[in-house]
């Protein structure tokens, strides 16, 4: 496990890559902690379950079983078995309490933290503070851990007594969303599988590794399945092929690039915060316009694109938020508004001859890169430059290598190009659009925007709505980035799933402790 540590130089490298991919103040009551999905108490019965007599999950050989670092879907879908967090996101993304029983915000950038009674480890001790710390600090300071940006806002995770105390770089007034990170016991991170407090646990014998339910699970006895055999794959295509020849029970695909496990008689999908997007070099006219900007995101079909080129497995977004505040009006396709925009800006056809004009004799002209890798990039962009020219706008799209994309967007030599970015569930989009952003390449800087930014961290008590419809209020005005769609993750199985299926982000499992055999 511990060689993956040395992973962090890669890692590092790997960041242009997933774009291109893709102290004392007021105190507050409780702050972004939601409230706590409905659980029996530990012994309590969820209702008449009717178990299936057989289950199996794939385990990718080449990952491990590490919460904290594990990255194939095939192991973490089995992480979200065993281990539990301070928080889940439902499918809205907003926190429901798990581990946690109270977050407050005891300062300006502090929280104090409580844990729920009774919960306990697989080896039977009690998940304590001192774990929760560990857990933290673990996930943020790794270099193999998966958390590290996610958690990047932490200065400092201590505890005293019952309780944690958090320290961020800067207030946060939704750390809650963040605090979706798996709780293992302290001592335990290099076992195959770490100590964890999930509804089933891992247990090795002759025949193999299965999951079996954690008969002291503090949200209630498990009835779905009395053993889940987990199956051996070297890679995630040979986990697709399994389904395929109906081994496997379920599935789960999180890259759009990979075409869905064929022989699945159910499907669905999950939301989730990877947006794919087109950024803008803002500095360069004429997209220094809001109203160019504007204009090229109203041009963009995105209902089409994501039935045509991403097969469903995605949600059209013309505003990084989920949801979208009720009172803000989207930005959607709108051809004939975009060309009374553009017009404005002065572009428009000056000589008839069909296409657009920045000045007579020069004709506007949108370069779109993007990473030669991605074949779905290739087509979203591909169908977006051919409503382009039908608007009248001369549209170039250049598949380029990796090393050249990020050469030409570090140097700002580009207009547009395609970029994928993993939001946190705070939705903070500060690295794109933020003057001290690590991925805001065209050095675009909006004084409203820092402000609307920073509303949306540091919002009082009641008033996080209004700070999210300011906010996107502000970005439908601005755009300086173009959103185009919000990936979706797909889950297969070969037989149908418990009526009382609902999958949440990050928690595929959500409610398994009142699921049954489908009928």
């Amino acid at each position: 496990m511990r060689a993956k540590r040395g992973m962090a130089a890669a890692l590092a490298g790997a960041l242009l890559l997933a774009v291109l991919a893709g102290c004392g103040g007021a105190q507050r009551a409780e702050s972004g902690s939601g409230e706590a999905a409905d659980r029996p108490s530990a012994g309590q019965s969820a209702g008449p379950v009717k178990a299936v007599d057989t289950f199996t999950l794939a385990y990718n050989e080449a990952d491990g079983l590490d919460p904290l670092s594990c990255t194939s879907p095939e192991n973490q879908l089995i992480a979200q078995l065993c281990f539990e967090s301070l928080f889940v996101l439902d499918s809205e993304f907003q926190p429901q309490k798990v581990l946690c029983e109270s977050l407050e915000q005891t300062g300006i950038r502090e929280y104090t933290l409580t844990l729920r009674d009774g919960a306990l480890f697989h080896s039977g001790q009690e998940v304590t503070p001192e774990d929760v710390v560990f857990s933290l600090n673990s996930a943020r300071l790794r270099d193999d851990s998966i958390y590290q940006e996610q958690l990047a806002c932490i200065s400092s995770v201590q505890y005293s007594d019952d309780e944690v105390y958090i320290r961020l770089y800067e207030e946060n007034s939704n750390l809650a969303a963040r605090l979706n990170v798996p709780i293992l016991r302290k001592g335990t991170d290099e076992e195959t599988c770490p100590d964890g407090s999930g509804p089933y646990q891992l247990v090795t014998s002759d025949g193999g590794q299965c999951l079996i339910p954690f008969e002291q699970w503090s949200s209630g006895k498990v009835g779905f399945c009395e053993s889940i055999s987990l199956t051996g794959v070297p890679d995630s295509d040979s986990a697709a092929n399994l389904l395929s020849s109906g081994e496997l029970s379920l599935l789960m695909q999180t890259d759009a690039e990979q075409a869905p496990a064929q022989g699945a008689s159910y499907t669905a999908s999950v939301p989730t915060t990877r947006l794919h997007y087109l950024g803008v070099n803002c500095d360069l006219a004429p997209y220094d316009d809001e109203d160019v900007r504007t204009a090229l995101s109203l041009l963009l079909d995105r209902d089409s694109i994501v039935q045509t080129c991403f097969s469903g497995r995605a949600d059209a977004a013309s505003l990084p938020l989920i949801p979208v505040p009720d009172s803000v009006e989207a930005p959607d396709y709108d051809r004939e508004r975009a060309l009374e925009l553009l017009e404005d800006a002065g572009i428009y056809d000056r000589d008839d001859d069909g296409f657009l004009d920045i000045s007579r004799g020069r004709p506007f002209t949108v370069d779109i890169i993007y990473n030669e890798t991605y074949s779905t990039k290739g087509a979203v962009l591909q169908q977006y430059a051919e409503t382009l020219n039908e608007a009248g706008i001369l549209a170039e799209v250049r598949a380029l290598p990796f090393e050249e994309c990020r050469s030409m967007l570090r140097r700002e030599s580009f207009q547009l190009y395609y970029g994928e970015y993993e939001l946190t569930a705070d939705f903070d989009l500060s690295s794109l659009i933020s003057t001290s952003g690590t991925r805001n390449f065209s050095g675009y800087y909006d004084r409203e925007m820092e402000r609307a930014l920073d509303g949306l961290r540091t919002y009082e008590e009641g008033e996080a709505e209004e700070a999210r419809e300011e906010y996107a209020e502000c970005f439908a005005e601005q755009t300086p980035v173009i959103p185009i769609a919000f990936e979706r993750t797909l889950l297969c199985s070969t037989d149908a799933l418990p009526e009382q299926f609902d999958p949440w982000p990050g928690q595929i499992f959500h409610g398994i402790e009142t699921w049954s055999a489908a009928e």
